[in-house]
């Protein structure tokens, strides 16, 4: 019974059969990023490219990190009187860091982007290729639409967290590190505010995210839900027509994507809450840090240029953690992605080709020819 009789007969309050079960059994939800390093096999046809693009990133990331030192300098030597004639050096440098700072993001966003390019379609290219080995009677349950939402969607998703939000997390992950550490060279007692605070921020990160995994799950799902049916509607339109059931077609579908919409907005939700969550924990501990090193300059123990140096860091450090943030709700949909596409991958078909198919043909030849 399709799902056009099966309106009909629910509109005419005749019971109906149980719809069909799809062949493969919903696994349970794994609550980490896992699923992402099932990619890795195509990641690593293309090594290089991804390793060129990791060089660059760390490029970007020091050049980053070396502007602070410049700055302290230039405050606390430049414009000073017997460091006046040092001012235009200064600011020299400064344009050569932001120049290599621009050319490393440029090779970096290219080098990325063409990778989850490439990835993706390799991964659509694997995933169609499987599908249509599979066994006829796995189409007989599973669903067209929702088969078709996991070769766009689900790919477009992975395509960006491959294309873009790695490569941010990785780059705000060496930001972080590399922040910290100068933090710790610059002034180890401010740098104790700090590393105080990380384990307030990181906790809630950890926490709503897993949270985001399960919605973002749950909102691909339904979604994938709401496409199968109107696949399933769009190919029995003549029987669907025949039935007069068009009212009812359509009240089903906005109830499909209806529900949709809610997890996507509890997911976007739980994305926004932690995002309030962790920017303005990290910005409530740069502040804090900022009023503790002005008492220092005040007290004559630190430098005025030290201070800025120390607070920028202080910044790279809470805005590289703070966008992780909304990098892992990326990742955590990706993830959820990936794992509906492995399902698939990992579906063996009923009906396989021999492994020495000529050798079995010619014996079955050889077989039909004896007398």
């Amino acid at each position: 019974m399709n799902v056009i009789e099966r309106d009909a007969a629910r509109a005419a309050g005749t019971p109906i059969e149980p719809p069909d079960k799809p062949a493969a059994p919903e696994p349970a939800p794994r609550r980490k990023l896992r699923p992402l390093l099932s990619l890795m096999p195509y990641l690593a046809r293309y090594r290089w490219r991804a390793i060129a693009a990791l060089v660059v990133l760390v490029i970007a990331a020091i050049t980053t990190l070396v502007v602070p030192i410049a700055v302290r300098r230039m405050i606390d030597f430049g414009f000073a009187h017997e460091g006046a004639s040092l001012i235009d050096s200064y600011f020299a440098v400064l344009i050569g860091i932001v120049a290599v700072l621009a050319l490393s993001s440029a090779a970096r966003f290219y080098l990325v982007t063409t990778l989850g390019e490439r990835i993706v379609t390799d991964l659509r290219e694997g995933v169609f290729g499987h599908l249509i080995s599979l066994s006829p009677a796995y189409f007989d349950a599973a669903k067209t639409g929702e088969l078709i939402s996991r070769l766009t969607a689900d790919t477009t998703q992975i395509k960006a967290a491959v294309g873009a939000s790695i490569s941010v997390a990785l780059r705000n992950v060496v930001l972080f590190v590399g922040a910290t550490a100068m933090m710790v060279v610059t002034s180890p007692r401010l740098s104790a505010f700090v590393l105080a605070a990380i384990p307030v921020i990181v906790l809630p990160l950890y926490g709503f995210g897993r949270a985001v995994r399960r919605r973002s799950r749950a909102a691909q799902d339904t979604l994938a839900d709401a496409s199968a049916y109107a696949s399933e509607l769009i190919g029995a339109i003549r029987t669907l027509q025949a039935f007069t059931n068009e009212p009812l077609a359509g009240g089903r579908f906005s109830e499909a994507v209806e529900r949709a919409y809610r997890a996507a907005i509890q997911s976007t939700r739980a994305r926004a809450i932690l995002t309030a969550i962790i920017i303005f924990l990290a910005s409530a501990s740069v502040v804090v840090i900022l009023w503790v090193g002005a008492q220092d300059v005040i007290a004559g123990e630190m430098t005025p240029g030290r201070l800025s140096q120390f607070v920028l860091f202080a910044v790279f450090a809470a805005s590289g953690l703070g966008q992780l943030s909304e990098v892992w709700g990326e990742l955590s949909q990706a993830a959820g992605s990936a794992e509906r596409l492995m399902e698939i991958l990992a579906l063996v078909p009923e009906i396989r080709a021999p492994a020495h198919a000529l050798a079995a043909l010619l014996g079955s030849k050889l077989l039909l020819r004896r007398p």
